[in-house]
């Protein structure tokens, strides 16, 4: 047993999918066991990995648009590069094919977005964009909650509407302190 502790083994178990998917999606080589939860420039831009002890058996699901299916929705991805990158999360709904202008807003979404899913990690480094923050060493609530929270709002406030889906624990998903980015738009 590595761990008792299960933010910790939930973290390397979603870190270690993740190693996995980005070795077999070719997005890099394979990691050696001291890479794993410490070289963080090493990730996969499309996993979305869960684990928990909630959990008591795997399921993977895929998600993605077949050519020749017709149907009304799509999905774009894109990456988050830090916990406030809004551009990430546009890239994401523009990936998925909705026509946005240079710099969009809210209300060009035109109720288009379907939902965003994202994951999110907070920067090992304990900063975003150089600024300081206390989520790895804040003794009363985990950081878990915190960068989950932080993400969610920034969401919001780009799609004007809460009802997103954020899920925490991004290690080896997205760049350290960011994490991928899903949109599903109805093209109609």
């Amino acid at each position: 047993m590595w761990t008792e502790h299960t933010h910790e083994s939930m973290d390397l178990s979603n870190g270690c999918t993740a190693l996995g998917i980005a070795v077999a999606l070719g997005e890099i080589d394979m990691p050696s066991d001291a890479d794993v939860m410490h070289d963080r420039s090493l990730y996969s831009s499309v996993a979305s990995c869960s684990s928990g002890v909630e959990l008591d058996q795997a399921q993977v699901v895929v998600v993605g648009n077949a050519t020749g299916v017709g149907g009304r929705y799509r999905i774009g991805h894109s990456v988050m590069k830090d916990a406030l990158d809004q551009d990430g999360i546009w890239a994401a709904i523009k990936d998925a094919g909705l026509d946005l202008p240079e710099r969009p807003r809210t209300d060009d979404l035109d109720g288009r977005l379907v939902n965003v899913f994202l994951k999110c990690e907070a920067s090992q480094d304990g900063e975003v964009r150089g600024r300081r923050n206390a989520m790895l060493d804040d003794s009363d609530v985990h950081w878990h909650r915190q960068i989950k929270a932080c993400v969610g709002g920034v969401t919001a406030a780009v799609t004007g509407d809460p009802a997103v889906f954020v899920s925490v624990s991004a290690a080896h998903q997205g760049p350290d302190g960011g994490g991928p980015v899903a949109a599903i738009v109805d093209l109609g």
